[in-house]
């Protein structure tokens, strides 16, 4: 059955953008579903079970270069849940070459979930070789007050400007938050949504180094 799956499902990448050596220094993988001859953004994510999800990384993991991040992504039940952790654990084994990086998504799927469980995965995850991102800062879920116990865990966030696409003048006062509280966590920053020359500006004025976006790299299929 899961070999079907995975037949079903394919990891597509995204490039992020070290603009200082002004190279790709990670990709990130995003879940793709085969549907009418075509590929495109699954409806639900709950099918991804820990083996059929640690089958597709595994499978992209050996067509991506070496030596580079890879980051997946996991939704706050997914991330509680410790079959999907050590599943991904079992892949950094294997690929030693690679470090892998979970970023914990803003995706609310109504299930309520306790501050210590967060704390526990994130402590589960990262003592087991795994590093931990907080993406989509500032959007659903990942507000400060929630994130807050997780930063000691986190060696990086990312802010998606995509998420704001609708209120600029809020998307930029949130920029500059989350950016001066990396700065002060001695983390990494990275700008998400770069599409426009407007966004380029907007990166280069606040000089921020790491870059994600179709500016750079579109999701590609590359299997």
């Amino acid at each position: 059955m899961e070999n079907l799956q995975v037949a079903k499902y394919r990891l597509f990448c995204q490039g992020c953008y070290d603009k200082q050596r002004d190279l790709v220094v990670g990709y990130e993988l995003l879940l793709r579903e085969q549907a009418v001859g075509q590929w495109r953004v699954p409806a639900d994510f709950s099918i991804l079970t820990p083996q059929l999800f640690a089958d597709l990384v595994t499978e992209a993991m050996l067509h991506l270069p070496t030596q580079t991040k890879v980051m997946v992504n996991l939704d706050h039940d997914q991330f509680i849940d410790r079959p999907m952790l050590q599943a991904l654990i079992a892949v950094q084994q294997r690929f030693p070459q690679h470090k892998l990086i979970v970023e914990l998504t803003e995706r609310d799927n109504g299930v309520l979930i306790s501050e210590t469980d967060l704390v526990n995965a994130a402590r589960y995850l990262t003592s087991n070789g795994l590093q931990l991102s907080l993406d989509d800062v500032g959007s659903g879920k990942n507000q400060l007050i929630y994130l807050n116990p997780l930063l000691p865990f986190a060696f990086e966030l990312k802010f998606a400007l995509q998420n704001f696409a609708t209120v600029a003048q809020r998307s930029d006062e949130q920029l500059v938050f989350w950016q001066r509280l990396v700065l002060a966590e001695a983390k990494d920053f990275v700008l998400e949504g770069i599409e426009t020359n407007a966004d380029l500006t907007l990166a280069d004025n606040l000089a921020v180094n790491l870059r994600q976006g179709y500016y750079y790299d579109r999701p590609h299929q590359f299997y």
